[in-house]
């Protein structure tokens, strides 16, 4: 067994072993409230998402510093209002343990992958597919993650409104109902889906091709679908977290369909 299949076994043990503990952990300090529907936060020392240890925490980047050439000027918007957010600066608590020894080697074999692509997603076999799909899964949960650290900012230039000023971003995102109970849903399916081992049934959902933007592009909606664009390997991917698909053919369609209605 090589290296990088063992990590991902460490990987997701630890997640399927921890998940309570992190889920009670982020009820305790970002969703907790009172009958007048105000914030209760226990104060607790920072601790791991992925293993819920509290020690030897490292602020682990959600998209990794070489997908936007480590570009500190480089913002996306977060949806709830607008307030730009740079990517050098969202991060999310992690041990040193999950972070650097663990999925640094997976993030290692992607940049690996991604150098040696040559436009044709036949040219990734089945275990890089996997992995690409396992990374993006990542990162929706430490998207979910950082929405629920995060309070609500009023939009620039727009009313204050100050009944909002402690709720998560996650409670506010457009077009859902983020209840507690189905933010705690969400997030204990998202850690669920990262500690399942076969992938085979999502390759279908993750297209990938060459790009020759000179700019990164990226976005991202919370256990629905996410765009990369990774200017320095010259590839994109697009997967649809929610959906599966009987071909390839049926998801770079309606990828092409999201694409053209963010992009018009």
């Amino acid at each position: 067994m090589d290296k990088l299949s063992q990590k991902l076994i460490q990987f997701r043990t630890l997640v399927r072993a921890n998940n309570r503990d992190v889920i009670n952990h982020l009820v305790r300090n970002y969703l907790q409230r009172d009958q007048n529907g105000r914030a209760i936060r226990d104060v607790e020392p920072p601790f791991c998402i992925i293993c819920s240890r509290s020690g030897d925490i490292s602020k682990e980047h959600i998209l990794p510093r070489w997908v936007y050439e480590k570009d500190e000027k480089a913002f996306f918007n977060i949806g709830a209002n607008g307030q730009p957010q740079s990517y050098n600066k969202a991060t999310v608590p992690m041990c040193t343990r999950c972070n650097s020894e663990i999925l640094n080697e997976l993030e290692k074999y992607l940049q690996s992958t991604f150098q040696s692509f040559y436009g044709d997603e036949t040219s990734l076999d089945f275990d890089a597919l996997v992995n690409i799909v396992r990374w993006l899964e990542l990162i929706d949960y430490k998207f979910q993650v950082m929405n629920l650290v995060k309070r609500f900012v009023s939009p620039k230039g727009g009313k204050h409104i100050p009944f909002l000023k402690d709720y998560p971003i996650y409670m506010l995102l457009p077009n859902r109902d983020w209840s507690p109970a189905k933010v705690v849903s969400e997030i204990r399916w998202t850690l669920n889906r990262l500690s399942i081992k076969s992938k085979e049934n999502n390759i279908n959902s993750l297209v990938v091709f060459r790009t020759k933007n000179k700019a990164n592009h990226f976005f991202h909606n919370l256990n629905e679908f996410i765009f990369i664009e990774i200017v320095r390997y010259k590839i994109a991917v697009f997967y649809f977290y929610d959906r599966v698909f009987d071909s390839e053919e049926e998801a770079k369609v309606e990828a092409t369909n999201v694409l053209d209605r963010v992009y018009k």
